[in-house]
């Protein structure tokens, strides 16, 4: 018999022993009351009936449920722009509804960071001279658009439950940069158990469940709830635009992009770039019959993914970005018809703690996370749209510490696309040694897009050393 002291904690243990996790309180009266305490936490958080639920799908071989043999390429639009380059002076409708504060913006910032286990990767240097964070570069974005469109657009941080303290500390000590406090809502990101083999939770110290955030997707079930989307309405939102913390390049609140999914009365929009090869690791736009949505290059049957068109291009080129605007009233359709994102299962390889109360460290995958994605409502929407946008101007992804794909690889690109900028404006770059292109910086609160660099009357005549425009200075 465990004992313990409230009832709240009976409950939880009776709960945690019905869904047979009782081998989590063996040693129970070997651990200290820290540790007691800590557990008990950790399980109070599980739903169990969601595990339960994900456990059979597993048992069942079930993933995504969706007909593969029917798998075709995804009908997109191609660019607005041929510069791509954003289409401002035409876009009242998404002026109107950036000025009147109906666009709410959720950054996406969960997972365990690259740098450290207590630091997200949005703390990472990017700012390629001045070393700014992915936080700071996006929230001057932000900053550009309520100056520019007279408004204070909410923004929504999803973040690791690890990563909370921190992040919100790290917002604190830097004045949210510039943002109002009160625009700046830090949402914690659920956590789900996970499973060995056996369907069973594991200990990766003895009062701490082995946890994994649940996929971007979990915002909708969890934050986005129908209470949390009428508090949305009540506020006078009616768009929520979604980007990724780890894409420096993306262009927050983009107008063009805005004005065709008002003008389209879309319940989703989303940007495509084109996929480099077969083996990209990207999610894929497909489409299913009817509908449209992403999946994992991985699911592709082998002889589509190998698929080349006529061009040389991948059959399946289209890869989803995930930067996507949800009209607010499709998130309420999805809670009103009780639609249900799947959840995808991969492998994990974690240390856990044994019977013998022992710390095992494994060295190949011993359990299964389980994880939804927001682009899997996708499949959902009655009408949605997939526009084009340029890999080069607005796709640099942050997934390791060094080489490609990193915030080194990251600063290279942002000043490869604001030395494109300065030049299509006709600044000259001389002076440099050896032909090198000086290091650029442009501060979206110097110009947030190049049409707006364009009308600055203090651009310099040549460029012969690395420069930083930041602020409305040089």
């Amino acid at each position: 018999m465990i004992k313990v002291k409230s009832e709240a904690d009976k409950v939880c243990v009776a709960k945690a022993q019905e869904a047979g996790q009782g081998h989590l309180f063996e040693r129970w009266d070997e651990l200290s009351q820290e540790d007691q305490r800590g557990l008990l936490r950790d399980l109070r958080s599980v739903n169990f009936q969601l595990v339960k639920r994900l456990l059979h799908q597993r048992r069942q071989g079930q993933d995504s449920g969706l007909e593969l043999d029917m798998l075709a390429p995804a009908q997109v639009e191609g660019p607005a722009d041929a510069n791509g380059t954003q289409l401002e002076g035409a876009c009242p409708s998404a002026e109107a509804a950036l000025s009147e504060g109906r666009i709410a913006l959720f950054l996406l910032a969960g997972g365990i960071g690259l740098g450290s286990p207590t630091e997200p990767t949005g703390m990472l240097p990017v700012g390629p001279i001045s070393g700014k964070s992915i936080f700071q570069l996006h929230a001057e974005k932000i900053r550009a658009l309520n100056r520019r469109y007279k408004t204070s657009l909410p923004l929504h941080i999803l973040i690791h439950p690890d990563h909370l303290d921190a992040t919100s500390e790290f917002f604190k000590a830097e004045n949210h940069f510039g943002l109002n406090p009160s625009d700046v809502h830090f949402v914690p990101q659920p956590l789900l158990p996970l499973i060995d083999r056996r369907g069973r939770f594991l200990r990766t110290e003895p009062g701490k469940l082995a946890l994994s955030p649940n996929g971007h997707g979990g915002v909708l079930d969890g934050y986005l709830n129908p209470g949390g989307v009428e508090e949305l309405r009540k506020n006078g939102i009616e768009q929520l635009f979604f980007f990724q913390a780890d894409n420096p390049m993306v262009r927050v609140g983009d107008p063009a992009f805005l004005e065709h999914h008002l003008n389209g009365d879309y319940e989703v929009s989303s940007k495509y770039i084109e996929r480099l090869d077969n083996e990209e690791d990207l999610g894929v736009f497909c489409r299913i019959g009817d509908t449209t949505g992403v999946i994992r290059y991985t699911t592709i049957p082998e002889q589509e993914r190998n698929s080349r068109g006529p061009d040389g291009r991948p059959g399946f080129a289209v890869g989803d970005m995930a930067t996507h605007i949800f009209k607010l009233d499709f998130i309420s359709r999805i809670h009103e018809e009780s639609l249900q994102l799947p959840f995808h299962t991969s492998e994990k390889t974690v240390s856990f703690i044994n019977r013998q109360g022992e710390l095992d460290r494994a060295t190949e995958p011993n359990c299964f996370e389980f994880s939804c994605y927001l682009h899997d409502a996708l499949w959902s929407a009655e009408k949605n749209s997939i526009v084009y946008a340029d890999r080069n101007a607005e796709f640099s992804p942050i997934k390791n510490m060094g080489g490609e794909s990193s915030s080194l690889s990251a600063q290279q690109d942002l000043s490869q696309l604001y030395t494109g900028w300065l030049q299509r404006c006709g600044v000259e770059f001389t002076g440099r040694a050896g032909d090198v292109t000086p290091t650029v910086e442009i501060s979206p609160l110097y110009a947030l897009s190049e049409t707006e660099l364009k009308s600055r009357a203090d651009l310099p005549e040549e460029i012969t050393d690395d420069i930083l425009l930041t602020g409305g200075k040089t």
